[in-house]
């Protein structure tokens, strides 16, 4: 009797884990894997990780990435001699097995630290799998020739542009140019390469600067000291910005965990830049590594990022973000394909001509010397006779972009938190518009003599933005007053961009977040937009205003 009312409350997913079980019993086996995420495009993602218990109709697994549930993989299962005499026979060893993730499991008690991420997976058996398996293989086929398809329409389009040029001359010159920008970044982001492994392994200093990021900074430096980089070619240094919470508090517990951790405590706030300074003064690496206090690095992350230093040249490596928090709500996951574009598509393609215009705060590492060269110049930046107290990334990449060569590492990756809320992300926005003006105008005086092509990306990139409002007006706003006639084609043009943008995002990562790509394209378009304006008559407050 109480066996029946336990399994009436049970939850669903208890329940068919339970008959999975029951019908496919497991057996606990210490094993390694290779992994594969199964025909990937463009190219498999791969790791490594152990079986903790397996069986016929699927396994757990505890890798060393986080996974995707749905994510296909392909694994190559090492079984000891010892373990694989009690393998049941119909346990599917002797040859690599596809599954499908199918729930993310908390890491038991004591797991190995290499592989701190466990996941659910089931074998590919039934008729269904196999063709759920198919279409995921052939999907990114099908979104290449949807996207071929989108291209190639809105630049037959852009033949109405020419051909009812005078009809509105404004709205149409910015249709030509806006197409051809950025259906040339995506064929730009096409060639990029991620800078090769060269073996160099340089002493690195990452430096975290925080201020009231209680809630997520002892996961920040957990997954620092989680790297797979020599533990004595790294030191890792902490700032407190003078937190009003229990910051300090966590990075006191962190220490005790990690007593390599060097700490900074500010007794006041006195702003990120400061905070980064200091880390940089106490580093002694060769490499400056930047994270945010809310971003958590991938294992690999460090090593990746610091290959691009193999030249001399560089000054600068921008690392990639995804969004940790994208199942949130629709913010969230809109936020999760525009970071994708925005970095796989727009760092990809300045990283071409070694001209990244910034390197986000989320990862991002830069050469000692140089930074110690510029630290002073850059701490007491003035802008309109105010002191520069936020754009403190997208500032110190100008200071290197004007001798030095600033490249991004797509596969050096970490996740951040984004807003959630409507409040934090126009607030966030903002901030990041104020400091795009600022430093766009004083990067204007010296990209000219960068590679042309990266130089003329760059004046188009500023330009856009400001006149875009004025675009809208006339395209839309006017014409609801009775003022002109309201531009069909303008906002069919930007349903095609907005779905090529979407659709790059489907053929990387294959599931139903690609659809909030066309979201945010209008959600910019219908509010962001004006925003610009706003940020440009309020460019000299330098308050934060963040959370």
């Amino acid at each position: 009797m109480a066996a029946g009312r336990a399994a009436r409350y049970r939850s669903p997913v208890a329940a068919a884990v339970a008959r999975e079980r029951r019908a496919h019993p497991r057996v606990a086996v210490a094993a390694s894997l290779r992994y594969a995420a199964s025909r990937s495009f463009p190219r498999s993602e791969r790791g490594s990780g152990q079986i903790a218990d397996l069986g016929f109709g699927g396994a757990r697994i505890e890798v060393d990435r986080p996974l995707r549930i749905g994510q296909w993989l392909r694994l190559e299962i090492a079984i000891p001699a010892s373990e694989s005499l009690r393998m049941p026979v119909t346990v599917p060893i002797s040859a690599p097995v596809c599954g499908r993730v199918v729930r993310a499991i908390d890491p038991a008690d004591g797991c190995d630290d290499r592989f701190p991420h466990a996941f659910g997976l089931k074998f590919l058996a039934s008729s269904r799998d196999r063709l759920l398996h198919l279409l995921d293989a052939m999907l990114p086929w099908l979104s290449l020739l949807f996207i071929g398809a989108v291209v190639s329409h809105a630049l037959y389009l852009r033949g109405h542009n020419l051909y009812y040029f005078w009809y509105h001359p404004v709205i149409n010159t910015y249709g030509l140019l806006i197409t051809g920008y950025i259906v040339s970044r995506v064929a730009l982001a096409c060639l990029y390469r991620p800078p090769p492994d060269a073996g160099y392994l340089p002493s690195v200093s990452v430096i975290v600067a925080c201020k009231n990021e209680e809630g997520s900074i002892r996961k920040t430096l957990d997954c620092i000291f989680r790297s797979e980089y020599p533990p004595d070619r790294l030191d890792v240094i902490v700032v407190d910005d003078g937190s009003s919470d229990g910051t300090f508090v966590e990075m006191e517990r962190a220490k005790s965990d990690h007593p390599g951790l060097e700490l900074i405590r500010f007794e006041r706030n006195r702003g990120k830049r400061h905070a980064m300074a200091a880390g940089a003064r106490k580093a002694r690496g060769d490499i400056l590594v930047y994270v945010d206090s809310d971003s958590f690095l991938r294992r690999d992350a460090i090593r990746k990022l610091v290959q691009g230093f193999a030249d001399p040249e560089v000054g600068a490596v921008c690392g990639h973000a995804a969004v940790e928090n994208a199942d949130r709500n629709i913010l969230t996951r809109m936020q999760e394909v525009r970071y994708y574009v925005a970095f796989r598509i727009v760092k990809a393609a300045e990283s071409l001509f070694s001209a990244v215009t910034c390197c986000s705060g989320c990862l991002s590492a830069y050469r000692r010397t140089f930074v110690m060269e510029s630290l002073d110049a850059w701490l007491n930046q003035r802008f309109l006779g105010a002191h520069a107290t936020f754009g403190d990334d997208r500032s110190l990449t100008n200071f290197m972009l004007r001798r030095r060569r600033v490249l991004y590492h797509s596969e050096a990756a970490c996740s951040t938190i984004v807003p959630e809320s409507l409040g934090q992300f126009f607030r966030q926005q903002l901030r990041w518009k104020k400091s795009w003006i600022r430093e766009s105008l004083l990067a204007s005086m010296f990209m000219w003599k960068r590679h042309p092509v990266a130089a003329f990306f760059f004046y188009l990139g500023v330009v856009f933005p400001m006149i875009s409002p004025i675009v809208v007006s006339f395209a839309l706003v006017f014409p609801a007053f009775g003022l002109g006639t309201f531009s069909y084609l303008y906002v069919y043009g930007l349903l095609l961009m907005a779905l090529l943008y979407g659709l790059i995002y489907l053929v990387r990562y294959k599931n139903r977040l690609w659809f909030y790509g066309l979201a945010f394209s209008f959600f910019y378009m219908l509010v962001l937009v004006w925003q610009t304006y706003y940020a440009v008559a309020t460019v000299r407050r330098n308050h934060w205003g963040t959370r």
